[in-house]
Parts: structure tokens; sequence; C-alpha cells
């Protein structure tokens, strides 16, 4: 599903995306690796996800499963694809869960797609590109 038009203010402008990463390091790499093409909102708790998605018009998201709190990104997930602007968001899972059959199981929970940690950048640009349909 690609983003509406509508969703981003200019042609020109970068593809919004939410990220969500609890590790101040990983956020900073992320923050590092996404500038030149996205413009990223990067956020350390599922409270500040949530706040993001409900003021704010993203292109896609790419969410850590394990936060470190009561609740998960896939509890994130689910709340964000509960909102009106973003049920048809494009949401990624980026997680060190990479054991037999966890890919299907994000998967099968709704994720568009899966990015496994430590990810190698060109898999992480060109999952990110693929959600928001610019051609890596």
């Amino acid at each position: 599903m690609a983003p509406s038009s509508a969703s981003r203010p200019a042609s020109d402008s970068k593809p919004r995306v939410l990220v969500l990463e609890d590790n101040a390091e990983s956020r900073l790499l992320l923050r590092h690796l996404l500038r030149r093409d996205f413009e990223a909102t990067l956020v350390s708790g599922a409270d500040a996800a949530l706040e993001a998605a409900q003021s704010q018009s993203f292109d896609a998201a790419l969410l850590d499963i394990n936060l470190g709190e009561k609740r998960t990104g896939v509890d994130v997930f689910k709340a964000i694809r509960a909102m009106d602007l973003h049920r048809d968001l494009p949401v990624l899972a980026c997680t060190a869960y990479a054991l037999p059959g966890d890919r299907e199981r994000f998967l099968d929970a709704g994720f568009m797609s899966y990015v496994s940690k430590p990810f190698v950048k060109a898999e992480l640009l060109s999952a990110l590109q693929r959600a928001v349909g610019v051609a890596s």
C-alpha cells in the first residue's frame, strides 16, 4: 500500500517515518542512517509513539518490538492501526527476535515487513523505501 500524496505537504518532500526504538544508541544510528532519505520522527517509548501518531501523519512506521516496558511494539502497532489516520499505514517490525518462525509471526500479525537486528543499512533502507513506494 503506497501512502497517499495527501500525507505529504509537498511533492518533493521526504517521506515521513515514525521510528520507535527504546535504545538511545540505536536511535542515534537510525537518525544518521535515515536522515538523507526520510524525515524521521524518532521516539523512545510506546506513549511517545502513540502521541506522535495521533498528532502527525506518516508515510510509514518502523517499530522496535521489545521495548523493555509493559507494552510491546506489537501493542503500539495495533493501537496505531486502530487510528483512522493510520488505518493503512505501512508498518515494519524491527527486532532482535530472529528465531525460526519470528518473521512469519510478525507478518501474520499484520506488519508489512520485518527487519532483524542487527540490521544491514541497505536492507533497512530498501524495506522503508518499499513501504513508502519509493524505488530503491
